[in-house]
């Protein structure tokens, strides 16, 4: 990638919304919806959330992979016409169908409508276990809006995913997510995203959904863009649907890695399992 066409300061937007489950034509049409609105506000990458398409139910995730679409389906098709009318980056994530089963996967479309970056989520909770593939890899890719890595929902529980992707260089990194409330799960969303962001130095933009979850849970909402300090530069209630914004620039994180030696101070000879 040339660094003529890359970017040092651009906008992101991360869309909270409800999905109906198994809805997959009104979802859809909803996330378009979302999408337009964003391009129209001037962002240039905007991110959905886990599981929009088809909606969530960690209880029945068996009859939502029925839905899921396979990578060159509806939903990748529209977003990537809707990319290269508005001139915008679209983080996609859905179920995705392979011949060999289906995944729980986030696909990056860049401003020309291709794809640039996949995914698929590598630690697997509930019945994702027995129902999905898990993704076994941890890629950053270089895109006009610099390093991007992508972790889904749960993956950013564990911290070694977010380092394994400050290592590898990533300036950015997107986690779709459908978590939801209960216990102390929504504080715990906070604090793992912004721990993850301050110990690694690095920008995230987290869309989540939000509405109901099942019989009688919820979804925890709270969608937020964090800079490499942890504090949050913008982020959106635990019930409203909308879109959140924030500029990324990597000027800042260049001066935040240079004034903070966390990273160049590990201790690498330390670190086994």
């Amino acid at each position: 990638m040339s660094s003529k066409t890359k970017k040092d300061r651009y906008t992101v937007a991360v869309v909270q919304m409800k999905s109906k489950l198994f809805d997959t034509w009104t979802n859809l049409a909803r996330a378009v919806e979302f999408v337009e609105e964003a391009a129209g506000e001037g962002a240039d990458l905007i991110c959905l959330p886990e599981g929009f398409l088809t909606g969530y139910d960690p209880d029945r995730i068996e009859e939502i992979i029925v839905h899921a679409e396979p990578i060159d389906g509806n939903c990748m098709q529209t977003m990537k016409l809707l990319a290269k009318e508005h001139g915008v980056h679209i983080l996609v994530p859905f179920f995705a169908r392979s011949n060999d089963g289906v995944r729980n996967s986030a696909f990056l479309i860049d401003d020309e409508g291709n794809t640039v970056c996949s995914y698929s989520k590598a630690h697997l909770v509930g019945t994702e276990k027995s129902n999905l593939i898990a993704g076994n890899l941890l890629p950053v890719w270089e895109t006009k809006l610099g390093k991007i890595g992508i972790l889904i929902c749960y993956d950013a529980c564990f911290p070694e995913t977010a380092r394994v992707l400050t290592m590898k260089g990533a300036e950015l990194i997107l986690v779709p997510s459908a978590w939801r409330t209960g216990s102390y799960f929504s504080r715990w969303w906070k604090l793992d995203l912004s721990c993850r962001a301050l110990d690694d130095l690095v920008f995230i933009a987290a869309p989540n959904l939000t509405g109901p979850c099942g019989e009688e849970g919820a979804f925890a909402g709270l969608s937020r863009i964090i800079e490499p300090t942890g504090d949050v530069l913008a982020g959106l209630g635990e019930t409203e649907e909308g879109i959140a914004y924030s500029n990324i620039d990597l000027r800042v994180l260049k001066k935040e890695r240079s004034d903070n030696t966390v990273l160049d101070d590990i201790r690498k000879d330390l670190y086994t399992y």
